[in-house]
């Protein structure tokens, strides 16, 4: 066996109804099928009900196909939202007089119509395009996560998952949403291609799925339902009226998609949720060289004025490039692994040099110089020294998206792409990670007939340091944090 690295994300967005004076909560509960989810899901794979305003019955057909390889590690994402139900008033004719035009309904707002068609060209442009918007992207969630986080903690996002979310919103937003939500993903105006270029940023070693469940009394337009299936693979799924049925049904289908790597991502759905987006990451990884069990022994890891004894895997001529980059008065060194993955470590130059001087100067222009100088560079035979990783982090994304100043899920949140329900506003966000980095202990040939150069090259990792799982194909990263701590 070869050594592993195994990512778990979570992300929840949880939505509840916006103005109380136009919502009706129990509206909701009243207009619910009394059956189960379960027997609901199985409607589901049939047919879904979409309802309007004047009882219009409208038949969609529900696909489920999220099928995924087990006893792979996962990253997961979800978004929930909810709100009261909000009844369309009716418009009773008005008596004119004969010499007046009668009275025209006033047209629905414009809303731009989901999921525009891209030829093979112009999603291939998008992909560099994507891939440039997701750097950028990381670099702001990094800084917006260490403004809230503790100074001096762990940390551990998948921006990848995020932004996979974000873009699925993104696919039924409208106006000041829209442009709002390019602007913090860094995208360009009308990225018409993002969701056919976002599809690419998969292989063997990242796969991403998406699942949408509704309450039955929510209307979702048709053109989101096809648009989510050719996008992501998914029809809507419908919900049930039983808030801890639907509890369960929305956590039995998280640990399904997950291997059961998470087992219960939400621990209550409120009695008026209506809309549950969800989105699971999953990464495999293994060394291309792996490490040796019996060379791991406790080294010192210093933090500050004290020293903490942690694992530290060793090798005496790993593979791998590495160099001082002065800009930000750090060691950058880069480990391959399958799936044509890579883990980048940045570690402060000497113990003198501070991980937060160079979290500030850290920018997207010097990241992606260095990733340029890193792909440029050889691999050497290295004396290697670094810690086993494992990171967990809880955040609230609300504060997180507040410091990127987007405020559309408190306070402005359109989804006319959507639904024609006008009342949806963000309660809570909630973003978990767990990142673990190990060796298997296993004797390969390679670690056993290793020998020590005359000039040896040394990169030890034994003090506070930031890392990134890159993804060399399409140039962007699937994973980025820091560590203090390295056996939290």
């Amino acid at each position: 066996m070869a050594s592993g690295l195994t990512p778990l994300t979570l992300l929840l967005l949880l939505l509840l109804a916006g103005d109380g004076s136009s919502s009706n909560p129990n509206t909701a509960n009243s207009s619910s099928s009394s059956r189960d989810p379960k027997s609901l899901q199985e409607e589901s794979e049939g047919n879904i009900v979409e309802r309007d305003s004047s009882n219009i019955l409208t038949t969609l057909h529900a696909e489920e196909n999220s099928t995924l390889p087990k006893n792979n590690p996962a990253t997961s994402s979800a978004t929930v939202i909810t709100a009261g139900t909000t009844g369309q008033p009716t418009t009773l004719p008005t008596t004119q007089p004969p010499t007046e035009p009668p009275t025209q309904p006033m047209p629905e707002p414009f809303c731009p119509e989901p999921g525009a068609l891209c030829s093979d060209l112009e999603t291939h442009s998008a992909e560099a395009v994507l891939g440039e918007a997701l750097v950028d992207f990381s670099l702001k969630l990094y800084q917006a996560f260490s403004a809230v986080k503790k100074p001096e903690t762990n940390l551990a996002f998948s921006p990848f998952s995020i932004a996979s979310l974000l873009t699925q919103v993104l696919l039924g937003a409208g106006n000041s949403t829209r442009r709002n939500l390019e602007s913090v993903l860094s995208y360009p105006e009308d990225f018409t291609c993002v969701h056919q270029a976002l599809k690419t940023f998969k292989s063997k070693g990242v796969t991403s799925v998406s699942q949408i469940f509704h309450s039955p009394d929510l209307a979702i337009r048709d053109t989101f339902v096809n648009a989510s299936q050719s996008l992501y693979g998914s029809s809507p799924r419908v919900l049930g009226n039983d808030s801890d049925a639907n509890l369960e049904f929305v956590n039995n289908w998280v640990a399904e998609n997950t291997n059961h790597k998470i087992r219960q991502l939400l621990d209550s759905l409120p009695l008026d949720t209506r809309l549950v987006l969800l989105n699971a990451v999953y990464l495999s990884a293994k060394w291309k060289t792996a490490f040796s069990q019996s060379k791991t022994r406790m080294e010192p890891f210093y933090f500050k004025d004290s020293v903490r004894k942690v694992p530290m895997m060793n090798s005496k001529k790993y593979p791998m490039t590495h160099f001082i980059d002065p800009t930000l008065k750090a060691k950058v060194g880069q480990l391959q692994l399958s799936h044509n993955l890579s883990l980048v470590l940045l570690v402060p130059q000497s113990l003198k040099h501070h991980l937060e001087d160079m979290e500030q100067a850290l920018n997207p222009t010097v990241l992606k110089a260095i990733m340029r100088k890193l792909e440029m560079s050889k691999f050497h035979p290295t004396l290697l020294m670094m810690p086993r990783i494992k990171v967990k982090t809880s955040q609230d994304m609300l504060s997180v998206m507040e410091k990127l100043e987007f405020f559309d899920f408190s306070y402005d949140l359109d989804l006319c792409g959507l639904t024609k329900d006008p009342d949806l506003a963000v309660s809570a966000m909630q973003h978990q990670s767990v990142l673990e980095l190990t060796e298997t202990g296993v004797e390969a040939a390679a670690a056993s007939s290793v020998s020590v150069a005359r000039t040896l090259l040394v990169f030890e990792v034994q003090q506070p340091f930031l890392f990134l799982l890159w993804d060399n194909q399409h140039k962007y990263p699937v994973f980025m944090g820091r560590v203090y701590d390295p056996r939290a």
